[in-house]
């Protein structure tokens, strides 16, 4: 090998110098400086107008007559931000906000940031950083869209955020996946779950794919798919799973009361919980565990026949008042399935409740089970679950058993919640890679009182025989459209 400046024979090579008049040098100078105000212009359009306009100003009026002009603008801007804050906030508010930390707190130090955290690249000696594309700015957080490099993945930007979160000096960072070739990190500067969370109202009109329950971590509304999921909550003792239970039995008030959701409620625990929303159920269990289990094989029967008529007519049920939705509670399933002493009956619970599972999402028969333990032995029906919420756990190894492998490497650190944050957990979703943290409404005993006054169902339910809260048998309804012989 040749010493550097040789080439491959032994023949010393010089590159050619090429020399530039100082007009041409002043050109090339202009041109970059042109590209890279182009460049400003079409990244920050907002900055560009603004100093446009200023300049021109200047030159039309002078300052007096700039200082007039820019004073309406102003005052407009004022005015709309005390008249209609949240419109102001929305329109004006948020999107200079993220100009503005997207500027001087992101970019000025991204090169910094990602170098020290390690997610940069160096290729042929030269250093090539993640590119920062956008940054939206709320009163929470701060979201970054982000492009990867070639060869990196979104592990690893989950395995140094930690890192991210104080070098930005966030509370925490959360990674999600937007497009292949793009992640979306969420910097949080304020916690938004540290109080508790005010129940939102309740609507009209219920949306059921998206039932408001509470406030996500970024401060938005925490809104849950309930038509077409199973839904599992799991937490400790004191973790707050009542609150998620009745946020969502809050959320449906307006769909009890006409007929259109029917509740099913199993309180194992001798009705301690949920015996005060009596009047909302259609029916209460909460002592015999032979008659929990004849009702569930009746819900299994009925859901199996609803399935006969539905099929070939339509893939997922519509609820209707003659044909409504079947919710069923569970509180505390291992009560159900492992916790009961008779064992012939606990055979009869588990096999109603695995039909339920494996077939009620279609016909209109979904599942919300709450329990404390995690373990498969003790809820072996778990994978049936596509939308799961951990709230606070003792272990980092059942937030895997709930939320599923390397969870909490994504984010879900459940063993970390403070016994002080009831109602506070992480749910995902079916399909969804990150889990979201999230905290329920805090529902008191004046609110469920109140919602019984004013949501109680006003007509019989027409698929049961019988009085809603007696022992009689469901009956599945006849389609009305039948022919009779």
């Amino acid at each position: 090998m040749g010493s550097p400046g040789e080439g491959r024979w032994g023949l010393r090579l010089s590159a050619p110098r090429l020399r530039v008049g100082l007009g041409m040098l002043l050109l090339i100078n202009l041109g970059r400086l042109l590209v890279w105000l182009v460049a400003l212009v079409v990244r920050h359009p907002l900055m560009a107008g603004v100093v446009l306009a200023v300049t021109v100003c200047l030159a039309m009026w002078g300052a007096w007559g700039t200082a007039v002009v820019l004073a309406v603008p102003v005052l407009v801007l004022v005015g709309w931000r005390l008249a209609h804050p949240s419109s102001f906030a929305w329109l004006v508010g948020t999107p200079l906000r993220g100009v503005w930390r997207g500027w001087w707190f992101y970019r000025r130090r991204w090169s910094w940031a990602m170098t020290m955290t390690g997610l940069h690249r160096t290729a042929d000696g030269v250093t090539h950083l993640p590119r920062l594309r956008r940054v939206a700015s709320s009163k929470w957080a701060d979201v970054l869209q982000v492009g990867l490099l070639a060869g990196q993945a979104p592990e690893d930007y989950d395995k140094v955020t930690e890192r991210l979160a104080h070098t930005f000096g966030a509370l925490a960072c959360r990674v999600r996946v937007l497009a292949p070739g793009w992640v979306r990190l969420t910097l949080h500067r304020a916690d938004p779950l540290a109080t508790p969370v005010v129940p939102p109202p309740i609507p009209d009109v219920p949306d059921l794919t998206a039932l408001e329950v509470g406030t996500a971590e970024d401060g938005t509304p925490w809104r849950l798919r309930l038509l077409g999921a199973h839904l599992l909550i799991a937490g400790a003792t004191g973790a707050g799973k009542g609150s998620v239970v009745w946020s969502l039995i809050r959320a449906l008030g307006p769909c009890v009361r006409d007929g259109l959701v029917q509740l099913f409620v199993f309180d194992p625990k001798g009705g301690m919980e949920m015996a005060f929303g009596r009047d909302l159920f259609t029916r209460l269990e909460d002592e015999d565990y032979e008659q929990m289990a004849d009702v569930l094989e009746d819900l299994a029967a009925a859901m199996a026949a609803r399935t006969r008529r539905l099929k070939g007519v339509t893939r997922q049920h519509v609820p209707t008042v003659a044909d409504p939705l079947v919710v069923i509670i569970l509180d505390e399933i291992a009560a159900l399935t492992a916790y009961c002493p008779d064992k012939a009956v606990r055979e009869r619970i588990k096999a109603a409740l695995a039909l339920l599972l494996s077939q009620g999402r279609a016909p209109g028969y979904l599942v919300v089970g709450a329990l404390q333990d995690p373990r498969k032995d003790v809820l072996p029906l778990r994978n049936l679950f596509p939308t799961r919420i951990a709230l606070r756990l003792t272990e980092e190894s059942e937030i895997d058993m709930i939320l599923g492998s390397g969870a909490r490497e994504r984010g879900a650190e459940c063993d970390l919640i403070s016994k002080s944050l009831p109602g506070v957990g992480y749910i995902t979703v079916e399909g969804v890679r990150e889990p979201v943290r999230v905290r329920a409404g805090h529902v008191t005993d004046a609110d469920i009182a109140e919602l019984c006054t004013h949501y109680a169902p006003t007509s019989p339910s027409p698929g049961l025989a019988g009085s809603p809260s007696g022992p009689p048998r469901l009956v599945e309804v006849p389609d009305p459209d039948a022919d009779v012989a």
